[in-house]
C-alpha cells in the first residue's frame, strides 16, 4: 500500500521515567498495545494530541455515529501503518532508544529542574504582496536588460517625461504580485513540520513571515497575523527574533573561523555565555548553580551541537572560503544549521537545509530536530526539496504549498489519503514528497486514478478542496479558540523582552575578539600589507632622503597621506563580502549594531598601528624631519590616526553602496575631493570661498596641515630670518599658504587635528551604524517564468526525443581506472593524507554511474566521491595521483580527454550579464568543431534548452545573488553548458542537489536521453529519491578514508545492491518501502554521527567479494579491445581556430561590458565629476599670472591624471577577477586559449577608455582656460587616454598574478605611490637622488606628465611673474635684466613666459622634443602590462583544486 512507504511520525510524547515500561509489555496484541500506550501516557501526564490519538485509533472522534463505518475502513486500511507506529513509537519514545545526544539533553534538563514551557504558532489569513514596476516597453517573456545607455538617472528621467506626456503622470506603472495568500495554520507544540513545494511556491516567504524577516514598506505588504502563544509579531513588548529563529538556505559564514568557534559565537551572543534560560526555575540552589557553571565552562551546548551535527571531528577546522581551504559544502551547511540550534529561540524555521547533505545525514539531523522539539516543547518548520520517505516519516505534519497557497496542512500519515480522495493515486515506487510536489504541476495529470475518470485539478480547486475538508475546517476551528493564559505567560520572561542577551560591554568584547581573530588569521593580507609598508616607506624615504626644500617636504607628507588613504580602501571589499553574515546575525539579535561597528573598528587598530610604526618611522627618519622624540611620536600618532579614521570613513560605503565596483568608484571620488582640497594641490589661501567648507571638513587637509605644523613649529626652525620677526618655520608655512588670519598655524592645531580625527571616527561609526540598520541589499531573487507559460512553449518529450535522434551524433566512450591513489599534503602540517586508496572501476559508454559516499576523514575534509571524480576528470591540480586510467582502452591523454568530456560543478558560476541562450550558445560555438555549420550548432543549442526546459527563460539574464535565475535554474543552465559540447562522457557533481522533484526529474530525464545516445554519464549524488537512484545503471560507493565499498550494476529496483549488502549478517535488512540509497548510506555509517555498522569493515569485505574480480576482468576485457577505431584523439588542442576564438570571446566580453553599467557608466560619470570639480576651482582665474598660479595648475594636471589612473586601476579589479575566474573554468574545458582573452580585454576597453578620457578633457580642458588649439587638445586627450590604458591594463595584470582583488589593490597602491613620487611633480627631476634616477626613467607616469605639460605649454607666451629667489626668478632676471640686483628688480625683469616656467621648474628635463618618445614608451609599457597579464593567466590558477 502507498501508506507503507511513510514510516509513522514521531509524536509529541516523552515520559519522565522510562524504566516503568518494559519490552515484554510491548509484545502484546495490536489493540492492547495501543490501549497500553495511551494508558502509560495518561499515567505520566503526557498530553496526546487529538490528531495523533485519532491516527492511532483510526477513528473520527467528532461524530461517533456518523463515522462508524468510516472508522472501520480507516482502521483496516492502516493496519500495517499502525503496526509500525506502535512498534517504532513505543520503542523509540517510551523506551528512549534515542540518540546519546537526546539522552544527555533530557538528563541534563532533569538535573537543572527546567520548568516545562510550551509554544504554539497561529497564522490567520497570512499574505504577502509586492508591488513591482512594469516596463511598458518590454514585451511579454522578454526581460529588460540594463546597459550602459539605458540605465541610470538620465534613462529614468527620460521615461518619466515620456510617461508625463502620454499619461499625464510621472509615476511608474506597477503591478501587485501575490507571493502568498490565504494562509491559515495552527502549529502545535512539540511538533515538527515539513514544508513542501516547488521553487517559487512561497516556502521561503512563509518561513520568513513566521520569523518576521520579510521587508515591510509601501511596496511590500504583509497581511494577516502571526502569533506565538497569543502574542502577535507586531507586539512591541517582546523581541520576535528571540522567540522565532530563521536559518537561510544560503551559507553565510566567516571562512577564517573554525567550526566550533562559529557555533560558540552564536551561543555566546544568544545565550549570554550561560546555560541559564528563561525556564531554568525561579529558585536555583547551590548544586544547580555549580552544574550551570560546569556547563558554561565546558561549553556543554556547543559540544552537544557538535556531536549532534556530526561536526566533532572537524570542530577545529576552518570553515573555509575561496581564500582558505576548509570543510566540505555539506559540513558547511551543517555549521549553518548548528548556529541556529545555538540560539535561544523555541520556534525554528529552517529553509532548505539539505542542500549538499547526503540522505543519511539529512535523516539524522531531522530526527534530532524532531526529538528536540518534543523535548523542549517547541515548534520546528523545515523546508526540504527532495526528502526521502524515511526523512518525511520523521515529521509530524506536512504543509504543501503551490503558488503561495496551502494545498494541504495536516498529519503525514493522512496526506496520501487526502489526495487519493481527490482522485489521485501514488505509484508504488515514487517517493511521497516527489509525488506531492508534482501534483499541482502539469505532471500531476499522470497521477490521476484510472478507474475514477477524474480531471486534473487547478490550483484554485486544490485549495478549495482542502479548505472544505475536515482538516481545513479543523484548523479554522482551532484558530478561533482563545489562547490559554498559562500559555501566554511563557513569553513574559525578560529573555523575550530584552533584545540582546549580553550587556553592551560584553557584546563589544565578544565581537572584537572575533574580528581581531579574523584579521590575525588572514596572514596573506597581513603579510602583503607589511611588504607594502616596507617597500613604499623605504623607497619614498630614500628618494626624499634628507629633504630640505619645503615643497619637497610637503610633497613627501602628501604622498604619505595618500598612501595611507589608498591602503584604507583595502578594508572595504572584505566588508562588502561579509555583509551577509552581519545581516544574519543582526536578524538573530546577536548584538547591537553599534557594538559590531565599534568592535570592527577597534579590530582595525593593529593594521593602523602597523602603518604608523613601520611606514611612519621609515619616512620620518629617512627624510630627516625634525629630530626630536616628541615630534617623532606625534608624527606616528598622526599617521596612525589618518589610517584609522580613513578606514572608518570608507567603511560607511561598505554599508551604503550596492557592490564592490560602485564602492571603488565612490571611494575614488572621495579621495580625489580630499586630494584637491588637501592644501597640496591648491594652496589653502587660494581655495575659492565657495569650496572652503570642504577644506575645513577634509580629513586629508587636517592631516597634511598637522604634519607640516608638527615639522615647522617643532622648535627646530625657530631661527628668525627677516625683519618681521618671522621664524624660518613660520615663514615656510606662510609661503605654502597654511595661514589663519594672516598668521601661520600654531602648534596647538596639531592637537585640534587629533580631536578632529576622533570626532570623524565617531561620526563615521554612527553613520555606519545607521546605514547598516536602515539599508539592506537583498539576495536570492528569481526571474523564472511561470509554469503555465512554460507549458505553452516547451517542446513535448516526444518532440525532444525526435530532435535528439536527428541532432549531432555522439561518440560514446568508456573510462577504466585501476588502483587509483590520491595523496595530498595536509594544510597545517607536513603530513601526507591518503584520500583515495586503490580505487578500481569503469564508466561504461551509454550507462549512468552514480558515485556516492560520505565525507572524508583526517585533517582535510572533502567528499571522497567528488575527489575521485576530480582525479579521473583531470581537474586536480595538486597532490599525487597514481594508477592506470584509460579511455576506450587507450592511455588517458589530457587534451583529447578534456575536449570530449564535460564537467558540471556543484556550485558553478556563469557570467551574470549574459542571457541563458547566450551562455549555452557560447559553449557550443567554442567546443563543437569549427567544421560543423553554425546553423547546426544553433539548432543543437535549441534542443539542449528545450530538453532541460530552459527555452522559456532563454532570454533572461543569468544574474547574481541580488537578482537573477533561481538556484535550480542556474543548476540546469550549468548542465546545459556542458551538454552543448556534445560530450562523449560527462561528469556531474551533485546535479540534483538544490532541485525540487520536478526539476530533478527534468535533469535525470535529460541525462537518461544523453546516456541512451551512447554517452557515459557519471554523477556524484547525495540524497537521491528512489526514482532518481533507480535511474542509474551502476554504483561506485566509497566510505570514509577513500576505500571502495561497492562497485557494480544496481540491477532492477537496486536488487543487486540490496542482495550484496544483505549477504552479510551484520547488515540490517532493508525495510519495505525504504529508499535503498538511504539504507545503504546508513548501513556503512555515512550519517552525521556515523553508525554502529562501522564496526564491520565493508571495504575489506568488498576486497574479498566476487565483485572485485568481476570488475578487474571487465577492465581487462575493455582494455584488451582497444584499437585505432576506438581511440579518441584530437589533432588540435582546441575545437576552433585562434581567429574564431578571438572573435567570439571579444563578442561575449563586449556584451558583458555593455551590460555592466555599475562599472562602465560609473567610470564615465566619475570622469565627468572629476573634470567639473577641478575646473570649477579655476573658473575665477582661467589665466595664470604668477608662479603660484602655475604651480597650482600643474599640480592639478598631475593630480587629475594620477586620480584617473587610480580610479581605472581599482575599478577594473573586481570586474577582471570575475571574468578571470570564469576563464579558469573555460580553460579547464579547453574552450579557448589565453591569447583571445587578453585580446578581448584589450579591445573592449578601448572605446570606454577613449570615451572616458574625452569626457574628462572636454569638461576640464576648456573651462580651465587652456589654449583653444586642436592639436594641443588632441595631445591632452591622447596622453590622458594612454594613462588610462596603462593603469587599466596594469590592474588587469595584477589581478591575473595575485590571488584576489584586495591583494592586487594593495600592490596597485604601491605602484601608484611610486609612480607619483617619480613622476617629477612631488620631487622635481633635477632633485631626485642619483641612486633613484633610474626609477624616474622607468615609471610611466613621468612620461604622461611630460607629454601633457610640454604639449600644452609649448610656445605658450602667457606672462608669468616669478617668485622671489626661485630658480625661475633667477633665470628670468638674468635673462631680462642681467646685472640688476635681485633684491628689488622692476616687474618687467622678473616676468617670463609659461613655456619658460615649465622648462626651468623641471630642470630642463621636460622638453617638447620628447613627446614622440613619451608616446612610444607609454605604448611599450601598455604592451608589457598585457604581457604580464598573459603570464598570470597562463601560470596561475587560484581556483585549482
Amino acid at each position: 500500500m502507498a501508506e507503507e512507504e511513510i514510516a509513522p511520525p514521531q509524536g509529541p510524547m516523552s515520559v519522565s521515567d522510562p524504566k516503568e515500561v518494559t519490552k515484554s509489555e510491548i509484545a502484546v496484541s495490536q489493540e492492547k498495545a495501543i490501549m497500553k500506550l495511551l494508558e502509560i501516557c495518561a499515567q505520566n501526564n503526557i498530553n496526546i494530541n487529538e490528531n495523533l490519538r485519532r491516527a492511532i485509533l483510526g477513528e473520527e472522534l467528532y461524530n461517533e455515529a456518523e463515522n462508524k463505518v468510516k472508522r472501520r475502513k480507516t482502521f483496516t486500511k492502516r493496519k500495517s501503518l499502525l503496526t509500525l507506529l506502535v512498534r517504532k513509537h513505543q520503542e523509540e519514545s517510551l523506551l528512549e532508544e534515542n540518540t546519546d545526544v537526546i539522552r544527555d539533553l533530557r538528563s541534563m534538563m532533569e538535573r537543572v529542574k527546567r520548568i516545562d514551557a510550551s509554544f504554539e504558532v497561529r497564522i490567520k489569513d497570512g499574505s504577502y504582496k509586492v508591488e513591482t514596476p512594469v516596463d511598458p516597453s518590454s514585451k511579454a517573456g522578454v526581460q529588460h536588460i540594463e546597459t550602459v545607455t539605458n540605465a541610470g538617472c538620465m534613462y529614468r528621467m527620460r521615461h518619466a517625461v515620456q510617461r508625463l506626456l502620454t499619461t499625464g503622470s510621472c509615476k511608474q506603472t506597477t503591478e501587485t504580485k501575490i507571493i502568498i495568500e490565504g494562509v491559515n495554520l495552527f502549529l502545535e507544540e512539540s511538533k515538527m513540520y515539513l514544508v513542501l513545494g516547488a521553487p517559487g511556491c512561497g516556502k521561503s516567504t512563509l518561513l520568513k513571515m513566521i520569523a518576521d524577516r520579510l521587508p515591510e514598506d509601501s511596496k511590500h505588504i504583509v497581511g494577516g497575523s502571526v502569533e506565538v502563544n497569543g502574542i502577535d509579531r507586531k507586539n512591541g513588548e517582546i523581541h520576535w527574533s528571540n522567540v522565532v529563529s530563521f536559518a537561510d538556505q544560503i551559507d553565510r559564514l566567516h571562512g577564517y573561523l573554525t567550526v566550533k568557534e562559529s557555533v560558540d559565537f552564536a551561543f555566546q551572543c544568544s545565550y549570554g555565555g550561560t546555560h541559564k534560560g528563561p525556564f531554568s526555575g525561579e529558585e536555583i540552589d547551590a548544586d544547580i548553580e555549580k552544574l550551570y557553571k560546569k556547563m558554561d565552562d565546558e561549553k556543554y551546548l556547543v559540544n552537544i551541537i557538535m556531536r549532534a551535527m556530526g561536526l566533532k571531528r572537524v570542530e577545529n577546522t576552518f570553515i573555509g572560503n575561496d581564500k582558505v581551504r576548509g570543510v566540505s559544502g555539506g559540513e558547511m551547511k551543517r555549521v549553518t544549521v548548528g548556529e541556529m540550534m545555538a540560539v535561544r529561540s523555541f520556534v525554528h524555521c529552517f529553509d532548505e537545509i539539505s542542500t549538499g547533505l547526503d540522505a543519511a545525514t539529512t535523516y539524522d539531523i531531522c530526527k534530532l530536530f524532531g526529538q528536540s522539539a518534543r523535548l523542549r516543547k517547541g515548534v520546528i518548520l523545515i523546508s526540504l526539496l527532495q526528502p526521502p520517505p524515511e526523512t518525511v516519516a520523521l515529521f509530524d505534519e506536512i504543509i504543501l504549498l503551490d503558488k503561495g497557497r496551502i494545498l494541504y496542512a495536516g498529519p503525514v500519515d493522512q496526506v496520501t489519503a487526502h489526495f487519493q480522495s481527490l482522485g489521485y493515486e501514488k505509484p508504488p515506487r515514487v517517493d511521497t514528497a516527489d509525488w506531492l510536489q508534482s501534483l499541482p504541476t502539469k505532471d500531476g495529470a499522470k497521477f490521476l486514478a484510472d478507474d475514477k475518470g477524474g480531471v486534473h485539478l487547478t490550483n484554485d480547486q486544490f485549495v478549495e478542496k482542502y479548505n472544505e475538508s475536515e482538516r481545513g475546517q479543523e484548523t479554522l476551528r482551532k484558530l478561533s479558540l482563545p489562547v490559554p493564559k498559562e500559555v501566554q505567560q511563557f513569553l513574559t520572561h525578560k529573555n523575550f523582552r530584552m533584545r540582546y542577551a549580553n550587556s553592551a560591554l560584553r557584546s563589544i568584547k565578544i565581537v572584537f575578539a572575533r574580528e581581531f581573530l579574523l584579521w590575525w588569521r588572514d596572514k596573506y593580507a597581513r603579510k602583503a600589507r607589511l611588504i607594502q609598508c616596507l617597500m613604499t616607506g623605504t623607497i619614498n624615504g630614500t628618494v626624499f632622503f634628507r629633504a630640505s626644500d619645503p615643497l619637497t617636504v610637503i610633497g613627501v607628507l602628501y604622498q604619505s597621506v595618500m598612501f595611507i588613504s589608498l591602503g584604507a580602501m583595502l578594508k572595504v571589499p572584505p566588508q562588502i563580502n561579509t555583509r551577509g553574515v552581519f545581516y544574519k546575525e543582526q536578524d538573530a539579535n546577536f548584538y547591537p549594531t553599534w557594538t559590531f561597528v565599534l568592535s570592527r573598528s577597534l579590530a582595525g587598530l593593529p593594521s593602523s598601528l602597523q602603518d604608523g610604526l613601520i611606514y611612519g618611522s621609515l619616512i620620518y627618519w629617512l627624510v630627516g624631519l625634525a629630530p626630536t622624540a616628541g615630534c617623532y611620536f606625534v608624527f606616528r600618532l598622526l599617521v596612525m590616526l589618518s589610517a584609522f579614521a580613513c578606514g572608518l570613513m570608507f567603511s560607511v560605503f561598505s554599508a551604503t553602496v550596492k557592490d564592490r565596483p560602485q564602492a571603488q568608484a565612490v571611494m575614488s571620488v572621495s579621495i580625489i575631493v580630499m586630494i584637491l582640497f588637501s592644501g597640496f594641490t591648491v594652496q589653502p589661501d587660494v581655495i575659492p570661498v565657495y569650496y572652503i567648507w570642504i577644506y575645513w571638513s577634509n580629513l586629508m587637509a587636517w592631516i597634511v596641515r598637522a604634519l607640516l605644523v608638527n615639522e615647522y613649529q617643532s622648535g627646530f626652525y625657530d631661527e628668525v630670518i627677516n625683519d618681521d620677526g618671522l621664524t624660518e618655520g613660520e615663514d615656510t608655512l606662510i609661503r605654502l599658504g597654511f595661514v589663519l588670519d594672516g598668521e601661520a598655524f600654531e602648534y596647538v592645531w596639531v592637537w585640534y587635528t587629533v580631536l578632529f580625527c576622533i570626532g570623524l571616527c565617531l561620526l563615521s561609526m554612527v553613520g555606519s551604524t545607521l546605514a547598516l540598520m536602515r539599508i539592506r541589499y537583498a539576495t536570492g531573487g528569481s526571474l523564472g517564468g511561470s509554469e503555465e507559460t512554460h507549458d505553452e512553449v516547451s517542446l513535448t518529450n516526444s518532440a525532444v526525443s525526435a530532435l535528439l535522434a536527428n541532432s549531432l551524433e555522439a561518440k560514446g566512450a568508456t573510462l577504466t581506472f585501476e588502483n587509483v591513489n590520491y595523496i595530498v599534503k595536509a594544510s597545517t602540517t607536513n603530513d601526507k593524507l591518503h584520500l583515495l586508496k586503490g580505487i578500481s572501476g569503469y564508466f561504461a559508454a551509454g550507462k549512468m554511474t552514480a558515485l556516492m559516499g560520505s565525507s572524508g576523514a583526517g585533517k582535510i575534509f572533502l567528499l571522497v566521491q567528488t575527489t575521485l571524480m576530480d582525479v579521473l576528470s583531470l581537474r586536480k591540480a595538486s597532490g599525487e595521483v597514481s594508477g592506470d586510467i584509460r579511455l576506450n582502452g587507450h592511455p588517458q591523454e589530457s587534451n583529447s580527454f578534456r575536449r570530449v568530456t564535460g564537467y558540471v560543478e556543484q556550485f558553478d558560476v556563469q557570467s551574470p550579464q549574459l542571457t541563458v541562450r547566450e551562455t549555452v550558445e557560447f559553449s557550443a560555438k567554442m567546443r563543437l568543431d569549427e567544421s560543423i555549420p553554425m546553423e547546426t550548432k544553433l539548432k543543437f543549442v535549441d534542443l539542449i534548452l528545450a530538453m532541460l526546459e530552459l527555452d522559456i527563460i532563454a532570454g533572461f539574464l543569468v544574474g547574481n545573488d541580488t537578482g537573477g535565475l533561481s538556484f535550480e535554474q542556474k543548476k540546469r543552465l550549468s548542465i546545459a553548458v556542458e551538454l552543448a559540447s556534445n560530450p562523449s562522457m560527462i561528469f556531474l557533481d551533485e546535479p540534483t542537489s538544490g532541485l525540487d522533484a520536478r526539476a530533478a526529474s527534468i535533469v535525470m530525464r535529460s541525462l537518461r536521453r544523453i546516456a541512451d545516445r551512447g554517452v557515459a554519464v557519471v554523477a556524484t549524488i547525495h540524497q537521491p529519491s528512489v526514482a532518481i537512484f533507480n535511474s542509474f545503471d551502476s554504483l561506485l560507493l566509497l566510505k570514509r578514508g577513500g576505500e571502495t565499498v561497492f562497485f557494480g550494476e544496481l540491477g532492477d529496483e537496486s536488487c543487486n545492491l540490496i542482495e550484496y549488502f544483505e549477504s552479510y549478517p551484520q547488515t540490517p535488512p532493508i525495510k519495505g518501502g525504504q529508499n535503498p540509497a538511504t539504507w545503504m548510506l546508513t548501513t556503512i555509517g555515512a550519517g552525521s554521527a556515523g553508525s554502529d555498522a562501522e564496526s564491520f569493515d565493508y571495504s575489506k569485505a568488498y576486497v574479498q567479494s566476487p565483485l572485485v574480480s568481476d570488475c578487474i576482468d571487465k577492465i581487462k576485457s575493455i582494455n584488451s579491445g582497444a584499437n585505432d577505431e576506438t581511440k579518441i584523439s584530437k589533432s588540435t588542442k582546441y575545437a576552433t581556430s585562434p581567429r574564431f576564438q578571438s572573435w567570439e570571446v571579444c563578442g561575449r566580453l563586449w556584451k558583458i561590458y555593455v551590460r555592466s553599467p555599475s562599472y562602465n557608466r560609473t567610470r564615465l560619470i566619475v570622469s565627468a565629476v572629476v573634470a567639473l570639480l577641478f575646473s570649477s576651482v579655476f573658473l575665477s582665474q582661467r589665466v595664470p599670472e604668477n608662479e603660484g598660479d602655475m604651480n597650482s595648475r600643474v599640480t592639478s594636471i598631475f593630480i587629475t591624471t594620477l586620480f584617473l589612473g587610480v580610479n581605472a586601476l581599482v575599478t577594473v579589479l573586481p570586474v577582471f577577477e570575475m571574468e578571470r575566474n570564469m576563464f579558469y573554468r573555460h580553460k579547464a574545458s579547453l574552450m579557448y586559449d589565453d591569447n583571445p582573452v587578453i585580446l578581448a580585454f584589450t579591445i573592449v576597453e578601448i572605446p570606454f577608455i577613449l570615451l572616458a578620457a574625452f569626457i574628462f578633457c572636454l569638461l576640464w580642458y576648456f573651462p580651465v582656460g587652456f589654449a583653444v588649439d586642436a592639436s594641443k587638445f588632441f595631445f591632452y586627450w591622447l596622453f590622458t587616454s594612454l594613462c588610462l590604458f596603462f593603469f587599466t591594463f596594469i590592474g588587469q595584470s595584477f589581478m591575473a598574478v595575485f590571488r584576489d582583488s584586495q591583494t592586487a589593490q594593495g600592490f596597485g597602491a604601491v605602484l601608484i605611490g611610486l609612480s607619483s613620487v617619480f613622476a617629477g611633480q612631488l620631487i622635481r627631476p633635477q632633485y631626485i637622488q642619483p641612486f633613484w634616477i633610474w626609477a624616474y626613467w622607468v615609471f610611466p607616469l613621468h612620461y604622461v606628465l611630460e607629454g601633457l605639460l610640454t604639449s600644452q605649454f609649448q610656445s605658450d607666451q602667457t606672462p608669468i611673474i616669478a617668485s622671489y629667489q626661485s630658480p625661475y626668478y633667477n633665470y628670468v632676471l638674468n635673462k631680462n635684466c642681467p646685472g640688476v640686483h635681485p633684491s628689488d628688480p622692476p616687474a618687467a625683469c622678473i616676468t617670463g613666459t609659461a613655456e619658460e616656467w615649465i622648462n626651468i621648474s623641471f630642470g630642463g628635463m621636460f622638453l617638447p622634443e620628447h613627446i614622440p618618445y613619451d608616446i612610444l614608451y607609454l605604448v611599450c609599457a601598455i604592451v608589457l602590462a598585457k604581457i604580464l597579464a598573459m603570464y598570470g593567466l597562463k601560470q596561475k590558477n587560484y581556483l585549482a583544486k
